[in-house]
């Protein structure tokens, strides 16, 4: 993807939904209102490709908790459980 095109809302309404799919095909259009950002459009593509990167650095992130915290947990039997919970009553 290149750089983003700004555009004002005003300008995109004039144009039309059509000029921005058009636009959008080809880089991210940021909308924007008094110069502020105000909304984004951008290929089904380039939206498909962020959430699966989302997705993957969500599951790489939840893979690396469950590793730390399988590494701090110790796993009792029944048994030793009963004991701790006996010893502390």
């Amino acid at each position: 993807m290149t750089t983003p095109l700004h555009v004002p809302a005003t300008l995109a309404t004039r144009k039309g939904a059509g000029y921005l799919a058009e636009q959008a095909a080809d880089r991210t259009v940021i909308l924007t209102n008094h110069g502020r950002q105000t909304a984004v459009v951008m290929s089904p593509e380039h939206y498909d490709e962020l959430v699966r990167t989302l997705r993957e650095a969500a599951d790489t992130l939840v893979a690396g908790v469950a590793d730390l915290v399988a590494e701090r947990s110790r796993f009792r039997t029944v048994d030793e459980a009963r004991a701790r919970l006996h010893a502390h009553g």
